[in-house]
């Protein structure tokens, strides 16, 4: 009986393993690829033009950040409200004075808003990110090299108006308007 169960045993393991080992080793790869990514060479070997990323400094700046408030809106019961009144009434024909505890004012529904303080306000430490070198096209390898790879941003010219010919003026109707003639 020992010696099936073992059996059996061995070979679910020997039919599971690659499955589970793969996933298994998948999984602790991009883990540890989070963690400490894999270092890539600094250049191709051999000559050729080579794309150097940008490179970025982070600034920490100290940033005063406003208290942020919720404003919550409910429906409160309010209750009724007793007090001492002063009631003439008739009794055997007589008016007579009495004081009487009574309801002054009917318990109703109203709409309440408060605000509540969902962060204070304070001075926080931001990060920003600072761009120290812009990414560019380098050279790696002999002195002679060939035409930069595309797509490479071309310079801006600065923008100048072309030049017109004496006399010559942009042509406007607001300059030189027809006038209205009746409608025969």
């Amino acid at each position: 009986m020992a010696r099936q169960f073992i059996f059996l045993t061995l070979t679910a393991v020997a039919f599971c393993w690659p499955q589970f080992s793969s996933a298994q080793s998948e999984e602790a790869r991009s883990a540890l690829q989070r963690i400490m990514p894999i270092p890539r060479p600094p250049h191709p070997p051999g000559d050729g033009w080579l794309w150097v990323p940008p490179t970025y400094r982070t600034v920490y700046e100290r940033v005063w950040q406003e208290p942020v408030y919720r404003t919550i809106t409910e429906q409160v019961w309010v209750s009724d409200e007793y007090g001492w009144r002063t009631v003439d009434c008739l009794e055997d024909g007589v008016v007579v004075r009495r004081q009487v505890w009574t309801v002054v004012r009917p318990g109703y529904f109203t709409t309440q808003t408060h605000r509540v303080l969902v962060s204070p306000g304070g001075w926080v430490d931001r990060a920003r990110r600072e761009l120290v070198t812009p990414g560019h096209w380098e050279w790696r390898g002999s002195p002679t090299p060939p035409p930069i790879p595309w797509p490479q941003p071309l310079p801006q010219p600065p923008h100048v108006p072309a030049p017109r010919a004496p006399g010559l003026e942009p042509f406007s109707p607001l300059w030189e308007w027809p006038e209205d003639k009746p409608v025969k």
